[in-house]
């Protein structure tokens, strides 16, 4: 995601500003010999000071704000659903304000950068980040419906109400997911190892989660899809995780952490949800087919 944070640095101005003074002399005047390793050693320890220097972080941005109150509202929730103290109420706080924070992202998707090369061989691997938000936020208003829609599919008395609720929901589901995270063939970059790294794995567990919102699927031999396999607190989790990733690059971005360390971290952490998901729904998985 987009910077959540405002990077400041009062000191490089003037680090850089004596260094350019320095590398600076009349063409008249003559140095002795003395001089030339007297200057080339002040050019070289402002040259480490830059390098030891690190930016002061400011969360004084809308972003900024209600990134920081989206991440403490959604640790929050996973709190509650453990000593189940209004879990359901914390969980729609803590999706409202992930939307928040996404949709407050969209204005300043431009200040990230188009793309990094992370890695040339064997492959290369190269991240466009201005579409990886729009993906990530796009993944954050999916996982934000879900845990809202888990915590307001029973409120509905009506047995014939809440079939027609739960089409309604499965298809627009399904339909969210196969535009927004499914890859278009014309578009889509297979020699490109992040399509790969994060493009398929990411599009491949939000779509069958939303496939099984369908409620001819969503539940098999005592099993149901929300209750059963995919839970809230598990989606509390992939949206905890959403949100520290998008954080991580915003630090990258701003220089704060190593790009490819950030990028390659980030792809260990949705392997790992991928990996989790997937165990998780083997055994439905299992008694679906069998």
């Amino acid at each position: 995601m987009p910077p959540r944070a405002e990077l400041l640095d009062h000191h490089s101005y003037d680090a850089s500003d004596a260094l350019a003074k320095a590398s600076i002399a009349p063409s008249s005047t003559k140095r002795s010999s003395t001089d030339v390793p007297t200057l080339a050693k002040a050019k070289a320890s402002l040259r480490q000071r830059e390098r030891r220097r690190r930016p002061r972080l400011v969360f004084r941005s809308t972003h900024g704000i209600t990134g920081s109150v989206a991440t403490l509202c959604v640790c929050i929730a996973i709190g509650a659903h453990h000593v189940n103290i209004i879990p359901n109420v914390l969980s729609i706080l803590a999706a409202i304000a992930s939307v928040v924070t996404a949709s407050s992202g969209m204005s300043i998707v431009d200040q990230a950068p188009k793309q990094t090369i992370v890695m040339e061989r064997p492959f290369k691997v190269v991240p466009p980040h201005r579409d990886a938000f729009k993906r990530t936020a796009s993944s954050i208003y999916y996982l934000s419906a879900r845990t809202c829609w888990n915590t307001i599919s029973d409120l509905a008395t009506s047995n014939n109400n809440n079939d027609a609720l739960n089409w309604i929901w499965g298809i627009s589901a399904l339909c969210y997911a196969i535009i927004k995270f499914i890859p278009n063939p014309r578009d889509v970059d297979l020699t490109n190892g992040n399509t790969w790294v994060f493009v398929i794995p990411m599009a491949a567990g939000l779509t069958v989660d939303a496939l099984f919102q369908l409620p001819l699927l969503q539940c098999n031999d005592g099993l149901c899809w929300n209750e059963d396999v995919i839970t809230q607190i598990d989606l509390l989790w992939v949206l905890l995780s959403g949100l520290v990733v998008a954080f991580v690059f915003t630090l990258a971005f701003r220089g704060v952490l190593e790009i490819r360390r950030s990028y390659w971290g980030a792809a260990l952490v949705v392997h790992a949800i991928v990996a989790y998901l997937i165990a998780k729904a083997l055994p439905f998985l299992r008694k679906l087919v069998l």
